[in-house]
């Protein structure tokens, strides 16, 4: 091989370290309603806040999942949700929130 080949193949190599995933990690803080707080923290082992993380290519990518994360679903148990987002450890300034009224 001569030097050319060989300089691109490297830095082929070293473009694609660059475009590994990042770690995205959310921080999700849960309201309760009132006499709810056994139920509505019981699938989170009764912690509250919670962090979660998982690969995702971007901090866009990221913040979307944070921002789908925070939607309650559990109507009649929550009455807020909070989610603060990073990627790669650092806080992308953003939080997203919810909130449900208790039944």
């Amino acid at each position: 091989m001569n030097k050319t080949t060989i300089l691109a193949v490297a830095a082929c190599m070293l473009m694609g370290q660059f475009s590994v995933a990042g770690e995205c990690t959310i921080t999700v803080d849960r309201k309760a309603c009132t006499g709810k707080e056994v139920d509505a923290l019981k699938p989170y082992n009764g912690k509250n806040p919670t962090d979660e993380s998982k690969k995702l290519d971007t901090a866009e990518a990221c913040e979307k999942w944070a921002e789908k994360s925070a939607k309650i679903v559990r109507k009649g148990t929550l009455t807020e949700k909070k989610v603060t987002v990073k990627f790669d450890g650092k806080d992308l300034g953003k939080s997203f929130s919810d909130k449900a009224d208790c039944k």
